[in-house]
């Protein structure tokens, strides 16, 4: 049985009919937010407890993002507003997508953790057991002014990982949702305490 992501029907809509947030993309979009990959709980032997894209509490995500926007906080340690409704009519305000780099992995085998070198670890050399976002199906004719990816990779033990990544910006190049790669951003990932400086940066 495959790997599948917790959200795949939230991305399959991105790709198919353009929508995010039960709300269609703007032509003109702000941000888009690349992460990596989230099992759904037939993937992966750790409880993944995420109500919606890093809606796992250890992940601060909806802390860094929104502060470094607006200056205020969507964590639901922070605010009792902290809940995928708002944060999905935050998206649709900012005019923010969200999406992961891979959406299954053909393999009989189950992830331990979420961990990035847990999934590099079921891709295949050649990247063959994999299906990806598809940026040309999903975002032609619509630009985005960044692309912040939720991961700053150092780490030389994901270079399947990297090499979707690359390919995933190459397309981003292609279909002209950006014009260079200076709108890539990559930030640390938002599980780190001390990961805000980076998001702010990014978005400054």
């Amino acid at each position: 049985m495959p790997l599948i992501h917790r959200y795949i029907t939230e991305l399959e809509t991105i790709e198919q009919q353009r929508q995010f947030c039960g709300t269609s993309i703007n032509h003109k979009s702000n941000i888009l937010v690349i992460g990596t990959f989230n099992p759904s709980d037939e993937s992966c032997e750790k409880q993944n407890y995420s109500q919606w894209f890093y809606g796992r509490a250890q992940s601060k995500f909806w802390r860094y993002l929104p502060q470094a926007l607006t200056g205020l906080s969507l964590h639901p340690s922070d605010s009792h507003v902290g809940n995928p409704q708002t944060w999905r009519q935050f998206c649709v305000n900012n005019k923010i997508v969200i999406i992961d780099l891979i959406k299954s992995v053909n393999t009989n085998d189950t992830l331990t953790n979420f961990g990035d070198r847990e999934v590099e670890s079921k891709i295949n050399y050649d990247l063959s057991n994999i299906e990806y976002f598809d940026i040309k199906k999903a975002f032609s004719g619509i630009t985005f002014n960044k692309v912040l990816y939720s991961l700053k990779w150092t780490d030389d033990k994901i270079k399947r990982l990297m090499e979707v990544r690359n390919f995933i910006n190459q397309s981003l190049l292609e279909c002209r949702c950006i014009e260079t790669e200076k709108q890539l951003k990559y930030c640390l990932t938002p599980s780190r305490n001390d990961a805000y400086q980076s998001w702010y940066d990014a978005l400054k």
